[in-house]
């Protein structure tokens, strides 16, 4: 008796989880008029928001929503798998991470063949002085070289970035270091890098043993770097949040080694993209941010007075909300979609995917989902200029 229930209870299990994983959540990105209105007999218009990004975390909406659904018959059936709705980008931000970089680049190759990425540009993480993980281009080169060209490789994240905060903390370049800096920028693109990259003038940490990195954008050493950048007409990727002003951070940010006030650097960001006019400047992450502050206007007005800046789009949800481009429905939000309209060839794809040999980090499987909806929801014109020609074009592939 004990082994049958035993046997019936791993039947309910599997047979639980297969319900579980044949939910398709992809529905809820572009509902039908008819589905939405029945859905919001049900749910509030904020729940259907967070659907748009696919399966939520919470299991009370979950069970929620599944009620609701099913009260909705027919209207809620699928329209078909993701798989015949993707179109194929150039990611131009990801990470191979875990120390077994070959084994990560064997997740990225899985998950570029399942969601239609071209190609993809990985990168070193920004460190800083202080870290001591061992991530550097040079990890990457011998698989880059041996994937047909579908990865590509930017450096500096391990090496010039903590060059640059040591710099800063000790308050000074002396020539020897200055010449060091410079050989070893030189040393990256001569092994191949196509850029600089992840760079980063303002990492906040986010949880303990991930680190606050914060240099400001016009520092002698970034100037420098867009002087070598502009030299070799290769971009650098920049890691920055949005701080328009000194404020103080977020309450829920409030730990260290974060500080209580975070001094203003869109002024030095203006700075260093007027140093160099010939250097390209992508700064990264649009669309998520731990501070909220990243807003369309603040962009407008950058990218109007400097044409050499140009910005990757990071869809997850673990960003805050209010700066996500899309909005009920998976529709992109009209004050971004302005924004889009209006620089149209300063826009690309850059998911901040981080496979490892171990597997792809669940913040990751969102990114098909958001990214797709994102590039179908657009223009066609657009969509074709973000998921790929601005790419190639910036980054000559």
């Amino acid at each position: 008796m004990k082994r049958l229930l035993l046997t019936l209870l791993g039947m309910l299990l599997v047979f639980g989880n297969a319900q579980a994983a044949a939910f398709d959540w992809d529905i809820f990105a572009n509902p039908s008029a008819r589905l939405k209105n029945c859905l919001l007999g049900h749910l509030d218009e904020k729940a259907l928001d967070v659907l748009s990004g696919g399966r939520p975390d919470k299991r009370r909406l979950r069970k929620k929503v599944k009620k609701a659904l099913s009260a909705c018959g027919n209207l809620g059936k699928s329209g078909g798998s993701m798989a015949g709705k993707l179109i194929p980008f150039i990611d131009v931000h990801a990470h191979l991470m875990g120390g077994d970089f070959q084994g990560a680049a064997e997740k990225a190759f899985y998950l570029m063949e399942k969601i239609k990425i071209k190609q993809m540009i990985v990168m070193p993480p920004p460190q800083t002085f202080n870290q001591n993980i061992g991530d550097t281009i040079e990890n990457y080169f011998s698989i880059v070289k041996d994937s047909n060209g579908r990865l590509k490789a930017l450096g500096g994240g391990g090496t010039l970035n903590p060059m640059i905060m040591r710099a800063f903390a000790e308050g000074s370049v002396s020539d020897q270091f200055l010449n060091k800096f410079v050989e070893r920028a030189h040393e990256i693109i001569k092994m191949g890098a196509i850029g600089f990259g992840e760079m980063t003038a303002e990492h906040i940490s986010k949880r303990e043993g991930h680190p606050y990195v914060s240099a400001p954008p016009d520092h002698q050493l970034f100037m420098k770097l867009s002087d070598i950048a502009a030299k070799f007409n290769v971009p650098i990727d920049l890691h920055m949040e949005a701080v328009p002003r000194e404020m103080e951070i977020p309450e829920k940010l409030k730990f260290r080694p974060n500080p209580d006030i975070l001094k203003a650097n869109i002024p030095g960001l203006s700075n260093l993209l007027a140093h160099n006019r010939g250097a390209k400047i992508i700064w990264c992450h649009l669309g998520w941010g731990n501070i909220g502050t990243r807003t369309p206007d603040l962009m407008r007005e950058l990218l109007l007075n400097n044409n050499n800046l140009f910005m990757s789009i990071k869809l997850n949800k673990s960003g805050l909300r209010e700066v996500l481009p899309m909005g009920m429905g998976g529709m992109i939000r009209d004050e971004w979609l302005a924004l889009f309209k209006e620089f149209p060839d300063r826009f690309m794809i850059g998911s901040d995917v981080k496979p490892s040999a171990r597997g792809i980090h669940k913040d990751s499987d969102r990114i098909p989902k958001m990214t797709s909806k994102f590039l179908g929801n657009l223009p066609a014109e657009l969509a074709k200029k973000f998921a790929t020609e601005n790419a190639e074009r910036i980054f000559k592939l």
